[in-house]
């Protein structure tokens, strides 16, 4: 299911678009939810709420799990830094990053594209948002092995889980006593954040930055590589980017599911009939490859106006770092077939390895080979000496 699900989602859509579905992690009763107008209209419901009505974890919950009024209140403050015109700053910190990362294995002529690259970019990013040296930062594969292992794997590791928060509380009081020029300071100066409210926003920022843009990037760059029609009319500018880049979320979206939603009271969903209390699980992935919605769904058309998509949810909670992502794929892909433009995938597509947690999707490795490059840029991945324009509103 995790290498192809589409057609498993097709059926669905078409026999049982509201199914009851078993999580043995979970109590009571679960709705799965596969057709685009069931999803859309669900996302947006104020009778499905995103906090549990019974929370046995003993951490708070993060962003995406809470409620209005909270959840809007947590928003706002963050709004800002993730705005086009905030997020077009980090442009030339996001360009320098990919290039050292492409510099890291370019004299090799081989690569492993997920373990180099796909992985590095996003932790480093979302951590020269939060304003942490590379000094004070874990490396990118234990705090993916973290983030993984305790947020996402059924059943979930409260070792990994405690790892986790020991981080985020360690990064947040590092940003206690040593401001910036960053989101973390602006937070604490503003004084509006209450209790560990800062450690909330950490934890948040960094689960949310770096799972969905790691996806995103594999499956892109599978793409590409699989359509050079299309990748040498992108990159020649033939294509917008913009448009593309929502295509490319529709047809893979790195979500396949949103956050479990609860029903506040009793309720229709289709031809459902959804108790107070019921999970509902809203796909993603099932609701863009609709075929009432995108015609030929499952064929990669980078000219399509594909912008009504879900891969960023919809509603109240829709990701607040959408342009973020959209702007780390471009110069990501931009900078890696700039680089290296005979790249070429060492397996066929039918051995990709596919996985990471039960919500989301990507390649768990991209093998490839290449003809060596020499070095452009001597600084390392992360390296975080100019902090100045990083999230400067």
């Amino acid at each position: 299911m995790t290498a192809d699900p589409y057609p498993g989602y097709a059926w669905l859509r078409e026999n049982d678009p509201v199914c009851p579905v078993d999580d043995p992690h979970l109590p009571g009763r679960m709705w799965l939810v596969t057709r685009y107008d069931d999803v859309r209209a669900c996302l947006a419901d104020r009778r499905l709420g995103n906090c549990a009505p019974v929370n046995p974890d003993p951490h708070p919950p993060g962003l995406s799990n809470l409620d209005d009024p909270e959840h809007a209140r947590l928003r706002r403050l963050i709004a800002a830094a993730f705005t086009p015109a905030a997020v077009s700053r980090l442009r030339g910190r996001i360009a320098r990053t990919c290039a050292h990362a492409v510099d890291s294995f370019a004299g090799r002529g081989h690569a492993d594209l997920v373990a180099e690259y796909t992985r590095e970019l996003p932790v480093a990013v979302v951590h020269d948002l939060l304003g942490i040296p590379k000094s004070e930062r874990a490396p990118a594969a234990d705090v993916l092995d973290m983030w993984y292992r305790g947020k996402f794997q059924q059943p979930r590791d409260e070792v990994k889980l405690a790892e986790v928060w020991d981080y985020v509380r360690r990064l947040a009081a590092y940003k206690r006593s040593h401001p910036g020029d960053d989101l973390p300071t602006r937070l604490i100066e503003s004084g509006a954040l209450t209790g560990d409210e800062l450690e909330v926003m950490v934890m948040t920022l960094i689960g949310a930055g770096h799972i969905t843009t790691i996806q995103l990037l594999g499956t892109t760059i599978l793409r590409l590589l699989d359509d050079p029609g299309q990748r040498a009319a992108l990159l020649g500018g033939d294509i917008d980017w913009s448009q593309a880049i929502n295509e490319l979320l529709r047809l893979d979206s790195p979500d396949h599911v949103a956050e479990y939603r609860y029903a506040g009271e009793d309720m229709t969903i289709g031809d459902a009939r959804v108790g107070k209390g019921d999970v509902v699980l809203l796909s993603l992935a099932a609701a863009n490859h609709d075929p009432n919605r995108f015609p030929d769904p499952g064929a990669l058309n980078l000219t399509r106006d594909a912008r009504p998509h879900l891969a960023f949810g919809h509603g109240p909670h829709a990701c607040v770092g959408s342009h973020l992502v959209k702007l780390e794929t471009e110069i990501a892909i931009t900078t890696l077939f700039g680089r290296l433009p005979d790249l070429t995938l060492d397996i066929p597509n039918s051995e990709v390895d596919w996985g990471y947690a039960p919500t989301f999707r990507g390649p768990r490795a991209l093998p490839v080979t290449f003809t060596p490059q020499e070095p452009t840029t001597s600084s390392s991945l992360g390296n975080a000496t100019d902090q100045r324009n990083l999230t400067r509103q």
